[in-house]
């Protein structure tokens, strides 16, 4: 690959990172409720959950199961079932959490998950990377080659989403939402249960 190839790749990943989705909703919470450190073990989780997908989609396999309907549904029909889990959690949570020193470990933990789990439960990234590295994988590509385009979309996405925990756990940010823990918790949970009750709209109108 080319370095203007390359440069045409970050700048197409970067556009996707930037996209408005379940997982800046999911990150942003995060960044809320746990600070920087909560957002940002999210954001590298997401980024790890992200280069699985894009192996996947350079390696061929995900292309293959992108055109298994079947197998697409079923990973969709998770993805919006993890989305309305969170809903459902922020919804039931109280202002307790967003008392940032609570428990650390297992706060990081729970951030963790939920960042590597969005990024695999969210079909459209298969899709995206399908679409995207077909304009950019020659049929010749070695496996470094193959590694240096997955761990650019990794990097990308991960790095792009620092900057958006670091800039929701500001303290004029933590602020705010401190003021309104229980709207912030409802607002953030009714964004992902409507983003989760769309997929399956989606489905069920197949």
């Amino acid at each position: 690959m080319s370095v203007s190839q390359w440069w045409a790749l970050a700048l197409v990943c970067l556009l996707g990172a930037i996209s408005p989705g379940p997982s800046l909703a999911v990150v942003a919470r995060h960044s809320v409720s746990g600070g920087a450190l909560g957002g940002i073990l999210c954001a590298v989780t997401h980024g790890m959950g992200i280069f699985l997908w894009a192996m996947l989609m350079v390696s061929g396999l995900g292309v293959l199961l992108v055109t298994q309907p079947s197998w697409f549904d079923a990973i969709r029909a998770l993805g919006a079932s993890f989305l309305l889990y969170l809903g459902v959690r922020a919804l039931l949570q109280t202002r307790k959490k967003f008392d940032r020193g609570s428990d650390n470990i297992k706060d990081g933990a729970r951030a963790g998950r939920d960042g590597f789990l969005i990024a695999l439960s969210n079909p459209k990234i298969a899709i995206f990377f399908a679409a995207l590295f077909s304009q950019f994988m020659q049929p010749e590509a070695t496996l470094t080659g193959k590694l240096i385009i997955a761990a650019t979309a990794a990097f990308i996405d991960a790095l792009w989403y620092v900057v958006v925990a670091v800039s929701f756990s500001r303290l004029a940010v933590i602020g705010s939402f401190q003021r309104y823990a229980t709207l912030s918790n409802r607002v953030f949970g009714a964004i992902l249960i409507v983003l989760s009750l769309m997929v399956f709209w989606s489905l069920w109108q197949v």
